[in-house]
C-alpha cells in the first residue's frame, strides 16, 4: 500500500510534469544586437581527453561575431576530470585552440574554479592570469565592475563554491578544498555586497543553490550561508553550473540560472515547482544588459535560442 507520504511526492510530481511538461512554450526570441551590452557565460567546457566539445566551441566562435560579447564568464569545470596541475599544462593551449578560435572570442574572460579545478591544482587558474592577458582570475573570490552606459554599472562577484560542500571535505581527490575556508568567503561576500552601490549585483558560483536535480541537486551549504546574503542585499541573479543542463529556478522572489555545459555529457532534466524552464543539452549562455533590463538566452549546441528570461529593473 503506498503511504499517505509517498502519495503525496507522486500527486506533486504528476503536477510538476503536466505544468512544466518538457521546458517553456514560450516562441523564440532573436539574439540580442551585437551594438547592445552582451557577454557570454559558459560552464563545464573541458575535458581531459578531448577538450571541450566541438560542436559548441564551433557555436561560440560562429556566433561571437554576431553578439560580439564584450567578456566572457565562466562557471567553473573548465578542466575535465582531474583540473589543471599548473600553469604550464598542456590542457591550455588546447582551451585557447578550441574555445578562442575567432576573433570577436578574445576578449576578457572571468572565471571561478568548479570541483573539477580542485581535483588538479585549485591556485593554476589564478596562477595562469599572469601568463595571459584575457584571463582575469585575480583570486578563489574576486568581484569585478562592467560600466554599461555613463549612469548603469554591474556588480559581479566570483565565489569559490567547492569548499562549502561538505561530502568533498572527506574525498580524497577533493583533498584540497580543506585548505580553504568558507567562513571566510561568506564574510568576504558579506562585506562586498553591503558596499556594492552598482545598478545590478550578479553573484557566479559553480554549485547551484536551488536546482530540480535529484542526483547533482540544491547545495544545502549554500542554502544556508550564501542564500540568505543574496536576499539581504537585493541581489539581482545567481549564475551557476555543475548539473550539466539549463535550467532557471524561481523561487521568494529570487532567480537562479544554470548555464549548462559546453563539453560533457548532458544530465537528467526534471522539473519541479519552482522551475521555470529545465532542458538536458549542450550549450551556453548569452547576457545582454541595459539599464532597466538583463536578458538572458539559453542557446544550444546547434545555435537555437531555447529560452529567454528578462529581468526587470525594480526602481527603489
Amino acid at each position: 500500500m503506498i503511504n499517505f507520504i509517498t502519495k503525496q511526492v507522486l500527486v506533486a510530481a504528476m503536477f510538476t510534469l503536466l505544468l512544466f511538461g518538457c521546458g517553456s512554450k514560450q516562441a523564440p526570441e532573436p539574439l540580442p544586437k551585437a551594438s547592445n551590452y552582451n557577454f557570454f557565460i559558459i560552464s563545464d567546457m573541458g575535458e581531459t581527453t578531448n577538450y571541450g566539445n566541438d560542436s559548441v566551441a564551433a557555436i561560440l566562435n560562429k556566433l561571437a561575431p554576431v553578439v560580439q560579447p564584450r567578456f566572457i564568464i565562466s562557471s567553473g569545470d573548465f578542466f575535465h576530470n582531474d583540473g589543471v596541475k599548473s600553469v604550464e599544462d598542456s590542457l591550455w593551449p588546447l582551451m585557447t585552440a578550441k574555445i578562442f578560435a575567432s576573433p570577436f572570442m578574445q576578449v576578457d574572460v572571468f572565471p571561478i574554479d568548479g570541483n573539477h579545478e580542485y581535483i588538479g591544482n585549485p591556485l593554476a587558474p589564478v596562477e595562469y592570469s599572469a601568463r595571459s592577458q584575457h584571463w582575469k582570475m585575480e583570486a578563489l573570490n574576486y568581484s569585478f565592475v562592467k560600466k554599461i552606459d555613463s549612469l548603469t554599472s554591474v556588480r559581479f562577484i566570483m565565489i569559490d563554491t567547492s569548499p562549502f560542500v561538505e561530502k568533498y571535505k572527506t574525498d580524497p581527490k577533493y583533498h584540497s578544498v580543506n585548505l580553504q575556508d568558507p567562513k571566510k568567503t561568506v564574510v568576504w561576500l558579506d562585506s562586498v555586497l553591503r558596499t556594492s552601490h552598482e545598478e545590478w549585483k550578479v553573484v557566479v558560483g559553480h554549485h547551484p543553490i536551488y536546482t530540480s536535480d535529484f542526483g547533482q541537486g540544491s547545495t544545502y551549504e549554500l542554502i544556508r550561508d550564501v542564500d540568505p546574503l543574496l536576499r539581504k542585499y537585493n541581489v539581482d541573479l545567481y549564475f551557476s553550473g555543475h548539473t550539466h543542463k539549463f535550467e532557471h529556478v524561481h523561487r521568494g522572489g529570487m532567480d537562479y540560472l544554470t548555464t549548462t555545459n559546453g563539453g560533457s555529457k548532458p544530465r537528467i532534466a526534471s522539473p519541479w515547482f519552482f522551475t521555470r524552464f529545465v532542458k538536458k543539452t549542450l550549450g551556453f549562455t548569452v547576457c545582454s544588459v541595459s539599464d532597466k533590463e538583463f536578458s538572458i538566452y539559453f542557446v544550444d549546441k546547434g545555435g537555437k535560442v531555447l529560452y529567454t528570461f528578462h529581468k526587470q529593473k525594480s526602481k527603489n
